[in-house]
């Protein structure tokens, strides 16, 4: 408990150091609706009323995921923006079209196109033209590829997708039991994912990242999830998923074992 009253002390400092960057304009809080998220919201709140949740829809998503966020918005009582695609330059195949190659770990295009860049048009058109400082409820502790992403305990990051703007990380170095004995100390009621349990995945159906076994466990409960990703691998001659692995050939075995 000694250790948990030391992070959530700290996570507050950081909170209240982008609250003073930030000027007159309002703390973005990005909220997924899930665990960690609802935490960083709780610690922001503790803090300062001067924040606005923000959830951005990349419409590579679950169905009902959009849904869920809205639920555990309202249930907290909190404002929730929204940004989509066609506030920048469209959705993920539109882009695939125009760019002639699916996003890579390297090449991240579909969270900067379909995601951080319309967030900005989106503030932009609401706030003017600032510096925003972006709480993400991201922990170190979470993936091995997380916490070699964020070996180094940074706070604070400049945006790679939108200049001037700045990524701050309150909760970066919490493990996942701190994450939930603050959850029990705090009586924070949040709706548990049921996508995590069914496919050990949230979010999009598609992600740079996801490896090839991620995709073989959503096939065998949606095996035609991918036949729009499957044509364009077709068209572009080129897989999709990470390890140069293509979707046709993972729902092909997908069918050929039944």
């Amino acid at each position: 408990m000694a250790e948990l009253d030391y992070k959530v002390k700290n996570a507050c400092q950081v909170v209240l150091s982008a609250l003073e960057r930030s000027s007159d304009v309002p703390l973005i809080v990005n909220f997924s609706g899930g665990k960690d998220s609802a935490v960083l919201l709780d610690l922001v709140r503790s803090v300062t009323g001067r924040c606005i949740c923000f959830s951005c829809v990349s419409g590579l998503e679950f169905p009902d995921v959009a849904c869920m966020v809205q639920r555990t918005a309202d249930s907290l009582g909190v404002e929730l923006m929204w940004s989509y695609p066609d506030d920048y330059k469209g959705d993920f195949f539109q882009r695939l079209e125009q760019l002639k190659h699916f996003p890579t770990i390297i090449s991240r295009w579909c969270s900067r196109d379909l995601k951080w860049r319309p967030q900005k048009k989106a503030l932009t058109r609401r706030f003017g033209s600032h510096q925003f400082f972006k709480l993400n409820a991201v922990r170190r502790y979470e993936s091995s590829r997380r916490n070699k992403i964020y070996q180094k305990q940074e706070f604070f990051r400049p945006d790679p997708d939108v200049s001037g703007d700045m990524m701050v990380y309150p909760i970066i170095d919490w493990t996942d039991e701190e994450r939930d004995e603050y959850i029990r100390v705090n009586g924070l009621k949040v709706e548990t994912n049921p996508l995590y349990e069914k496919y050990s995945v949230s979010g999009c159906i598609w992600c740079p990242f996801y490896q090839a076994a991620i995709y073989k466990r959503i096939l065998s409960f949606e095996p035609d999830m991918y036949d729009r990703f499957i044509e364009w691998e077709g068209k572009l001659c080129q897989p999709s998923v990470i390890g140069y692995v293509y979707l046709r050939d993972l729902k092909a075995e997908r069918i050929k074992g039944g």
